[in-house]
């Protein structure tokens, strides 16, 4: 059984093909079903709320596998063409953010009441310099002529005396805007199909 939320309700499908059968439940009908079963709505809002800070997790994972373009974070500016061509020699394809796109390195818990969404703090210093377009001040590959050759040797026919660092900002904005946005929305989403959920499972019984 999968549930979707409409602009009027929750719809509930099962099967497929020919046999698949839909079954639309209003919003009202549902909020009538859980006053007559007497169902803690406010404890049910609350779990559904959880469970909607628990899903950013997921979506913070979507923006950096993404390399930007989705849940209201701008594509990020595509590597510049020096990278570019060096990724294509040397075989490299992690995303962009490199370990900050690995999403064992996302975290998300709750700390003092609130919901904490981001990168463990050893990494909080690749994350502002990701953000923030900073690049290493202690070591500088484009100004040792090893590097350099070593580039060449490869191909690379155009290496640039320094490299440009891009600013990709992920959080706190926008990601943080787009989340005040619509956590609630996501939350009521969670909320009316539990309660489809649970009044299909009473029909059922």
């Amino acid at each position: 059984m999968a549930f979707t939320i409409t602009d009027s309700g929750v719809l509930s499908t099962r099967g497929r093909g020919a046999a698949k059968i839909a079954i639309e439940i209003s919003f009202k009908d549902l909020e009538r079903w859980a006053r007559r079963r007497r169902i803690d709505t406010p404890k049910l809002m609350q779990r559904s709320f959880g469970r909607a800070c628990s899903a950013l997790r997921g979506k913070l994972v979507k923006v950096m596998k993404s390399a930007g373009g989705v849940e209201g974070v701008p594509k990020f500016k595509d590597f510049e063409d020096f990278t570019k061509e060096l990724r294509a020699k040397t075989g490299r394809s992690s995303p962009m953010g490199g370990v900050l796109a690995d999403r064992t390195n996302i975290v998300a818990y709750k700390k003092n009441g609130w919901q904490i969404i981001g990168w463990p703090d050893h990494l909080a210093n690749w994350a502002v310099n990701f953000q923030d377009g900073i690049g290493s001040t202690q070591y500088d590959p484009f100004q040792n002529d090893d590097d350099r050759r070593f580039w060449h040797r490869l191909g690379i026919r155009d290496v640039p005396r320094a490299y440009v660092h891009n600013p990709r900002r992920v959080i706190p904005e926008p990601f943080g805007a787009y989340v005040d946005k619509y956590l609630i929305s996501w939350a009521k989403g969670a909320f009316y199909k539990e309660l489809a959920r649970q009044m299909q499972k009473a029909s059922a019984a």
